[in-house]
């Protein structure tokens, strides 16, 4: 009989919710239980194993929908031992306990915990001796930065006789588009807050102030009674609309706060979200985020007869006569908001496999990103507030990593007293998806001399390998790294899709690209066939295809065990790689950009119909902030990332759409012509 794969007859979800409540989740202890509960197929399999593989189900413990239905034991138990320890790595790093391993979290913590407990009992050593004397260590900590949190956030309404406050987060929600501060004064309707709109139109009526005053501010710009723009033809909004030029023109006039309603009868989905913002200040009062249903009793209770529709319609089509802003009747309201600035650590943790003989001083990293997503609070496909927990991007390359770490330490146990071997060192690298900032730290502060690292192998998304197909990318100025890595590649039981590339990203915004940045050689392995759950809460661990994962870890080991006793390193021809501007562009964008004064991202000036930035919904309006994991403080950086993708590419872009930061991934074509 053949053994029905795992992936195929997962563990069941309804197991880990029952589950959840049994385990401690505040310590490593909560960790270990999980593992004991849950994932332990090899000890499963020694049970099963034991048993006829004809017997029938003891009473009580068959599954109700048949005898031909497989049973995980058994299907565990005819696993191959890579497979099941493969397995237990895997719903251990991407189960809710881990909490979409974000850095900074507890979740991440448990994750870092899990690994460095793997590298200890594998028998790896830790990498870091600290300055103060104290033991050494797996972790290498590092700053991502302050984080923005919310300390005080109050809205309370003060007009008449009652006094009510608004609820956070279902009412309403600070935002970081302003700064901290508190105030009490009367509402000031200014509309859409647009001063140069077409034909004439401004918000602003002459002669009125907003000075110590509460500016209530329509989200969008004049619309129809269907909720359309006016203004875009039909077409989504225009320019006007984004929070940017409508707050600059508000704050330039000294309100004391500014209320952003989301306006009622809007066609956009976003007008039943408050949106946090993102990206930088752009007033120095503080700018709340209010719900439809809150500015509705705001103006019901302060605004005499009108309701926050009759505005609307005031905003939409101003009429002679009629003040464009104004200050509601007998108004107050009474606001608060407060941020605080604190610093989020981050840490790779890694472990160091020593090589011996005249080999010992030479390098190969084997390593991938042990960071996720969180709640989706950014990157995420399908916006915040769901679990996104990572499976295949990374759980299942961190999972490959531990793996690694106890196949190649045996192998080099077993290996002769005499056997000239390269130190390994194995990486779980954090943010990642914040841009790769583990990565490019540890190029800048390594444990041995870049000049000594031989070679660089990435694992991203291993777990889910359609077809039996893995890419792999490696590098194309490293003198005869193809032609070595063939045999390999031949007899993985895999179709291998390789690709030597010669630029600076090295095939994607991965880890790897970090070392190929400072000349190192790289190999990265991934997914040849990417898949709609990426970056959402669906990429689950019971998606995952462990045998073919593990099979990519197989491939992984071979190419590492030879390069350890490699008697050569690969030469670097600098000639071929070249400058990244001379390589031909093989894609277009489809899209227009110019630099930012500031350096802040690229604003976008223009989108091709049916181009690749169309496709993939950016507007003409966005800023693009970063592109493949990479700042984009200039267009030079955007043109020479583009040089190094083939048609076909995935990229991942954050751009800035009113106020706030949106991930799209941007499906490139094939360029026309050669630019």
């Amino acid at each position: 009989m053949t053994p029905t794969p795992l992936h195929a007859s997962p563990l069941p979800r309804t197991l880990l919710r029952s589950l959840s409540s049994a385990v401690v989740v505040g310590s490593m202890a909560g960790v270990l239980a999980w593992s004991a509960i849950v994932a332990t197929p090899r000890a499963l399999a020694q049970d099963a194993a034991a048993a006829p593989a004809d017997a029938a189900p003891a009473p009580g413990t068959g599954t109700g929908t048949g005898t031909d239905r497989p049973q995980i034991h058994t299907t565990i138990a005819a696993a191959d031992p890579d497979v099941q320890a493969f397995n237990e790595h895997l719903i251990i790093l991407a189960s809710p306990w881990m909490e979409g391993r974000l850095p900074g979290t507890k979740g991440m913590e448990r994750a870092m915990d899990y690994m460095e407990d793997q590298f200890r009992k594998a028998g790896l050593e830790p990498a870091f001796s600290p300055s103060d004397g104290s033991a050494r260590s797996y972790r290498q900590p590092f700053s991502l930065g302050g984080k923005r949190e919310v300390v005080e956030e109050t809205i309370t309404v003060k007009c008449g006789a009652d006094e009510k406050a608004l609820a956070v987060g279902k009412d309403f929600k600070l935002t970081s588009l302003g700064r901290s501060g508190t105030a009490e004064g009367a509402v000031a309707f200014v509309g859409y807050g647009i001063e140069d709109g077409p034909e004439g139109y401004n918000s602003f009526a002459e002669g009125h102030t907003l000075e110590g005053k509460i500016a209530l501010l329509l989200r969008f710009e004049p619309m129809d009674a269907n909720g359309k723009s006016r203004w875009s033809n039909g077409d989504g909004w225009s320019g006007r609309a984004g929070f940017a030029g409508k707050i600059a023109a508000v704050a330039k006039r000294k309100p004391a706060a500014i209320l952003v309603v989301n306006t009622p009868g809007a066609d956009d989905p976003r007008i039943d979200s408050l949106t946090a913002g993102g990206g930088r200040a752009m007033a120095d009062v503080p700018v709340f985020m209010v719900s439809t249903a809150a500015g509705e009793d705001i103006v019901a209770r302060c605004g005499g007869n009108r309701t926050l529709m009759d505005l609307r319609k005031l905003a939409d089509e101003p009429k002679a006569g009629e003040a464009a802003s104004f200050d509601l009747a007998d108004s107050k309201l009474a606001v608060a908001g407060r941020t605080e600035e604190r610093p989020v650590k981050a840490e790779n943790v890694v472990a160091t496999l020593p090589g011996r003989g005249a080999l010992a001083k030479e390098v190969i990293v084997i390593g991938g990103h042990l960071d996720h997503l969180g709640m989706g609070d950014f990157g995420s496909r399908e916006g915040p507030g769901k679990l996104h927990p990572g499976a295949d991007d990374n759980a299942s390359g961190a999972a490959g990593i531990i793996l690694l770490g106890e196949s190649l330490k045996k192998a080099y146990d077993a290996a002769p007293a005499d056997a000239s071997l390269r130190t390994i060192v194995f990486a779980g690298f954090s943010a990642e998806e914040s841009g790769l900032i583990g990565s490019r730290f540890y190029v800048d502060n390594p444990i041995y001399p870049i000049k000594d690292t031989v070679l660089m192998m990435n694992f991203d998304m291993i777990g889910r390998i359609k077809n039996g197909r893995v890419a792999v990318t490696s590098s194309g100025n490293a003198k005869g790294m193809t032609e070595w890595a063939k045999p390999f590649f031949d007899a993985s039981g895999m179709t291998v899709v390789h690709t030597a590339s010669r630029g600076g990203g090295g095939g994607g915004g991965s880890d790897h690209a970090s070392f190929q940045a400072v000349g190192v050689p790289i190999l990265f392995a991934i997914c040849a066939d990417f898949h709609e759950d990426y970056h959402t809460s669906r990429d689950t661990y019971d998606q995952i295809d462990r045998e073919m994962s593990v099979k990519a870890v197989h491939l992984w080991h071979e190419l590492c065990w030879d390069m350890a006793k490699r008697e050569a390193r690969f030469e670097m021809d600098e000639a071929a790689r070249g400058p990244m501007r001379a390589q031909p562009m093989k894609v277009r964008a489809g899209m227009r950009t110019r630099e930012t004064d500031d350096q802040s991202g690229l604003d976008v000036v223009d989108v091709t119909k049916d181009g690749s930035a169309d496709k993939a919904g950016i507007r003409k309006g966005d800023k693009i902030v970063k592109w493949n994991k990479k700042e984009m403080k200039d267009r030079q950086a955007f043109v020479d990332d583009l040089r190094t993708h083939d048609p076909g590419a995935k990229v991942q872009a954050v751009v800035l759409r009113d106020g706030q930061e949106i991930t799209i991934y941007v499906e490139l074509q094939a360029a026309q012509t050669a630019s």
